[in-house]
């Protein structure tokens, strides 16, 4: 089940999504060219089949054949670009879940394998019962993950099967005055040579940028990337999802939506707070609010697993400002804490994720910020850990909580010398009492009146009667 799951993974992320958009562009490129030649040999013919002379008027005939000839040639690049614009979308959008799937499933079966040791280490009944639920529940979740990544996978061959193409228009005749060539000079295939279209990658020498999260990225233009350039201002180097459209901070976690202007709550997923005036020109942060820099890099700081106030820290990352779902003191906000704290963990990894995978394929060149989301993810598997962590209750023998009402009776000497079945323990410390009481009597290690201290021995202050009970009982 492993390797199909790993398989369906591959093959979603094996499309290469940002070479679609680009080539979508340059099929766009190219409709807006043959529209523009098409207009201007449609004014042309115009103009000379209005001029006085013979053959003008054929000539203004081929003109218009020719134009006509770029009108459907435009038409179809723009058919091309879209169904290709699509498909690229798509595979932008099925790559990011299929990161997604695959570093959660990560995390179950690394959880699964912890319970796994639970229930193998022979412990008592409770803690095996726990451990199999638990391995119950991780296994289906798994099962749950390879239909979901198998689901995305349909879907995106869905999409491919769309990008067909079209007809091109047939060739107009020009006859003899075109000197028997094509149109353009035998120009060939369309994207082929020249490199004037719009290109996937970009130089692996070209400069870059330190943005205020910490990460290095690529100053060229890249119109096909979702990494935010330095036009961006400070949002430069986050990830804007293709799925949501959000702006998501590779360092916290944190999701930004540039429509609404609004943050974006870790737990529900819904815009809160005022709009900000900075919405549309993607600036105003300074230096983003929470993202604490120094010499590990940026990263998500006091969100662990704790009492109530611990929300300050979730404040901090979002200018000052508590998301809804964290803003109550009850006794659940600890845990709505550790999953907030593991969800801004987990789109903190994805977004690197994307970004790399989406240079490597040549768009905006992207080093994740120093220690990018270690510090939100330590947060999270510690919180998460603890959570899980078995009480030692569970974990002692039977007997450590088993009342021994003859070791007490014995201990007082209430009823008695202890039996030998159920207080040994007692009878021992029983044992312990008689011998010092022994020791006393006898004088052994005690002074006497012979010693030369002229003292009395002890037993000369001890009655010789054992003391009854007192009035009142006590």
């Amino acid at each position: 089940m492993a390797d199909d799951f790993h398989r369906t993974i591959d093959v979603i992320l094996s499309a290469n999504d940002y070479a679609m958009k680009a080539a979508a562009g340059a099929w766009m490129a190219l409709a807006g060219a043959a529209t523009g030649s098409s207009d201007s040999l449609n004014g042309i013919a115009a103009e000379t089949a209005a001029e006085p002379g013979i053959g003008l008027v054929e000539l203004a005939d081929r003109l218009g054949g020719v134009g006509g000839w770029g009108d459907g040639a435009a038409a179809l690049a723009m058919s091309v670009s879209r169904q290709l614009q699509n498909a690229g979308e798509a595979s932008s959008m099925a790559a990011e879940r299929a990161q997604s799937l695959l570093l959660e499933y990560q995390n179950e079966v690394e959880a699964r394998a912890g319970k796994e040791e639970d229930a193998t280490s022979g412990g008592n009944g409770a803690v095996t019962l726990q451990a199999d639920k638990a391995l119950a529940m991780h296994g289906s979740r798994i099962e749950e993950l390879r239909r979901e990544a198998e689901s995305e996978r349909d879907t995106l061959v869905a999409v491919f099967g769309e990008v067909i193409g079209g007809n091109a228009p047939p060739a107009p005749e020009v006859g003899a005055a075109a000197g028997g060539g094509v149109p353009g000079g035998g120009a060939g295939p369309v994207g082929a040579g020249g490199g004037s279209a719009a290109t996937a990658g970009g130089s692996t020498d070209a400069p870059t940028h330190l943005a205020a999260n910490g990460a290095a990225i690529g100053t060229d233009a890249y119109p096909y990337s979702s990494v935010v350039g330095v036009d961006g201002g400070d949002f430069a180097g986050w990830v804007r999802s293709p799925n949501t459209g959000f702006l998501v901070d590779p360092a916290t976690g944190r999701e930004f939506d540039p429509v609404s202007g609004r943050w974006i709550d870790p737990l529900t997923g819904r815009p809160f707070g005022e709009v900000t005036d900075y919405a549309t020109r993607l600036a105003g942060l300074g230096g983003g609010p929470g993202a604490l820099a120094g010499a590990g890099g940026v990263g998500l700081v006091a969100v662990g697993g704790g009492p109530a106030p611990q929300g300050s820290g979730f404040a901090g990352l979002y200018g000052g400002v508590l998301p809804p779902s964290l803003a109550h003191t009850g006794p659940a906000q600890p845990q709505l804490a550790r999953q907030a704290a593991g969800n801004l963990a987990h789109k903190a990894e994805v977004a690197n994720r994307f970004a790399a995978r989406e240079a490597a394929q040549g768009g905006r060149p992207y080093l994740p910020p120093p220690g990018a989301g270690s510090q939100a993810a330590a947060t999270a598997r510690g919180a998460a850990a603890a959570s899980r962590t078995r009480p030692r209750l569970f974990g002692e023998s039977p007997d450590t909580w088993r009342a021994r009402a003859a070791d007490a009776s014995a201990r007082h000497r209430l009823a008695g010398p202890a039996p030998a079945a159920g207080g040994a323990q007692g009878a021992a410390r029983t044992g312990k009492g008689g011998d010092r009481r022994e020791r006393r009597d006898s004088g052994t290690g005690s002074r006497s009146a012979a010693d030369g201290s002229g003292k009395e021995p002890d037993r000369a202050w001890c009655s010789a009667r054992r003391a009854g009970r007192g009035v009142l009982g006590e």
